[in-house]
């Protein structure tokens, strides 16, 4: 039998089969390939190419930002590079994604897994907040019905718990002993430190970014023959994208072709519905992954580098680069060295990496005598 790790890889994946093969007997495959092949591919193309930068764009800007404020100085371009590996795990399963950016910020920039994952959590938490209340807005746009009205319902107070739980946990009142404990768990850290200038940060990046997304919805069904109105296309493109983002199936593959039936049986045909909602997720995969690839070079050239270097901590940087396999040659050249060198250890340090810049082959301990000799937390930078 496989192992529990290999049951939650292959799982989304047996999860999406079985929604396809649903979807497939409601609407013949050859049918769907029609409806495809007659589709603007023309007009399909550029939108799937030029909204993957723009929400690649937004959110490394994001999450430069958010690791910035709540965690250690990320750049830019270090964002984009975070971002960009993290897409090449996404189509296995979301949450590796996920996990991927945050154990890469770990590697990196030595972050501790918890609070990394709590900025991305939080980050998350506004990533829903703007969802639910999309969604809440184009129903209320429709014409009333029982089943909008309990909608609406539900995504306003999927807004309201949300903002209640931020409130909650960034302030210090009420009082109660569980409540306490979550707060100052470290997965709360960044929720802790919360600033209205944050919060409208996220939910304008946040709103930029599935703003994007509607738009794809509502170009990208005219072009397959669907003709839905863009209130509809308001309200349910928000919960087609938070059904596709649940760690249900890769990259939303079958969950999401599954509510475009319900949502938009009726303004189309069944096989051109089908063709679109497999070709939108199927496209970003694709594409995403192609961005990821471009940031492949880097981990690799990282992880040379990291071999050589370990990852210094932001706060205490230290100079010690002794590795098993030539700690003992190091430290019979360690006192001529000193004598040398002078008498900060960041300078023995430069001296050591020259005289052995050939030998470091991954850096596995530090050297006690170099660091009780140490000034204090210069070393490395």
């Amino acid at each position: 039998m496989p192992d529990s790790a290999v049951l939650r890889r292959i799982f989304p994946w047996l999860v999406a089969i079985a929604i396809a093969s649903y979807v497939f007997h409601v609407v013949e495959i050859s049918e769907a390939w029609s409806a495809l092949l007659r589709a603007r591919l023309e007009i399909i193309g550029p939108l799937i190419l030029g909204s993957v930068l723009c929400w690649f764009w937004i959110e490394s800007l994001a999450y430069a930002y958010l690791f910035s404020r709540f965690n250690t100085p990320v750049s830019w371009r270090e964002a984009r590079a975070l971002r960009g590996i993290s897409y090449l795990l996404a189509p296995i399963h979301l949450g590796l994604g996920k996990a991927a950016l945050v154990l890469r910020l770990h590697a990196i920039k030595n972050v501790p897994v918890l609070e990394g994952t709590g900025t991305v959590v939080l980050y998350q938490t506004f990533d829903a907040i703007v969802l639910a209340g999309l969604t809440a807005i184009g129903l209320w746009l429709l014409p009333p019905t029982p089943e909008t009205s309990v909608a609406r319902a539900v995504a306003i107070t999927v807004v309201l718990v949300l903002l209640g739980s931020l409130y909650l946990l960034r302030s210090d009142r009420p009082r109660f002993r569980l409540l306490d404990r979550a707060r100052h768990l470290t997965l709360h850290h960044a929720h802790r430190k919360l600033r209205l200038r944050d919060a409208l940060f996220m939910l304008f990046a946040k709103l930029a970014y599935h703003s994007i997304g509607v738009a794809v919805f509502y170009v990208g069904t005219r072009a397959f023959g669907i003709d839905v109105p863009w209130t509809l296309v308001l309200a349910a493109a928000p919960a087609i994208q938070a059904i596709g983002a649940l760690p249900i199936t890769p990259g939303g593959l079958g969950t999401q072709q599954a509510a475009m039936l319900y949502f938009f049986g009726g303004h189309g045909s069944e096989a051109a519905i089908v063709a679109f909602g497999f070709s939108l997720p199927i496209a970003f995969m694709v594409a995403r992954s192609l961005l990821g690839l471009v940031y492949l070079h880097g981990l690799t050239a990282h992880s040379r580098l990291g071999s050589a270097l370990p990852p210094m901590d932001r706060e205490h940087r230290t100079g010690r680069v002794f590795d098993d396999s030539f700690g003992r040659a190091a430290q019979q050249k360690l006192p001529q060295l000193r004598m040398s060198a002078g008498p900060h250890h960041d300078d023995i340090d430069i001296a050591l990496r020259g005289e052995f810049r050939d030998d470091f082959r991954g850096i596995s301990a530090l050297d006690d005598d170099l660091h009780a000799k140490s000034p204090g937390p210069q070393g490395l930078g």
